[in-house]
């Protein structure tokens, strides 16, 4: 059945005239008429009562105009529930990200985000390995990264960020602060790896080139998270994005070692299965831009050591949070 005769007949069953209703739909008499045939021939029943004076449903033709009138309700009102899912965001947004972003995140998250849209309701999902965003039905990635693997999916970078050597004060205190980087082999260096992977190399700028540095840990994991935490308890130096360790850099739980920088920018970007990006998951994806600028005063350990999170001032900083921000 082809639904351009079904709105053909539709037109017709409501001007009751193939003159009228061809002259509305833009097409000649005469294929208005080829049309309601094909559609009763389809059908196998017959629609419309045809007379030189005047045209009129069957019991058919009124069932059937009854039920696609129904289905037009339908439709009407699923384009209205679209329409206010717009303009009011509602249902469900569902993201991947690393665990080290995805804790910097979760005091905004929930302390701001969810009061202020309480129809809309977040899934995250924390993984250090790159998701199948298509494959696991999900509507975002916010991943960090030199450069993204080309693929289909439509990227949106929210900020730039460098990688940054950094430690405890207190270990750099005990230890000594390592000056070239040969200095590294005398220290306790953390970095992410597995039951098998105990080095690494480290790549740091030298004039236009980088250096490579080959790295033994003396601790490995499979997140920035843990790394991040055994640097604070004092516990060697890692390697990481700015941006996972701002909060404790403005804190002072960790300081970035000078003469050791990165030769390449890391940006922070929205990753999206496709171009039509739904109201809901633009909305928080604009929330996690601003969030990422003050991303410094976060602290991610307050709720776990019984202090009141800062989170709910993020976004209240102005432009001297910005200026003060240790994010790159």
């Amino acid at each position: 059945m082809n639904l351009s005769d079904v709105n053909v007949f539709k037109k017709l069953a409501t001007t009751l005239s193939f003159t009228q209703a061809a002259r509305q739909i833009g097409v000649s008499r005469s294929t208005v008429s080829k049309q309601l045939s094909r559609l009763e021939q389809d059908l196998g029943v017959i629609l419309v009562n045809r007379s030189t004076r005047r045209v009129s449903l069957t019991e058919a033709g009124r069932t059937f105009f009854a039920h696609t009138s129904e289905i037009d309700k339908t439709i009407e009102h699923a384009a209205d529930l679209v329409r206010s899912a717009e303009e009011s965001p509602l249902g469900t947004v569902s993201f991947t990200t690393s665990t080290a972003m995805g804790l910097a995140l979760m005091p905004a998250l929930v302390t701001q985000f969810q009061p202020r849209w309480p129809a809309l309701k977040l899934n995250v999902q924390f993984d250090d390995q790159v998701q199948d965003i298509i494959a696991c039905n999900l509507d975002l990635a916010i991943r960090i990264s030199r450069k993204l693997d080309d693929s289909n999916l439509i990227a949106r970078r929210l900020l730039k960020t460098d990688k940054v050597l950094v430690a405890s004060p207190k270990y750099l205190s005990e230890s000594g602060i390592p000056v070239t980087p040969p200095d590294l082999k005398e220290h306790h260096c953390l970095g992410l790896g597995n039951a098998v992977t105990d080095s690494a190399t480290w790549t740091f700028a030298d004039g236009k080139n980088g250096i490579d540095v080959p790295v033994d840990f003396s601790f490995t994991t499979n997140n920035y998270v843990s790394l991040i935490l055994a640097a604070c308890l004092h516990n060697g130096i890692v390697y990481v994005p700015r941006v996972c360790v701002a909060g404790e850099l403005a804190r002072n739980k960790l300081q970035v070692i000078p003469g050791f920088t990165s030769p390449d920018v890391y940006g922070v970007y929205a990753v999206y299965p496709h171009r039509n990006v739904a109201a809901k998951v633009k909305l928080l994806v604009d929330f996690i831009e601003e969030i990422l600028n003050n991303v410094d005063s976060v602290d991610r350990w307050a709720p776990i050591v019984g202090r009141p999170a800062d989170g709910s001032k993020l976004l209240d900083q102005g432009e001297s949070g910005r200026k003060n921000s240790n994010v790159a």
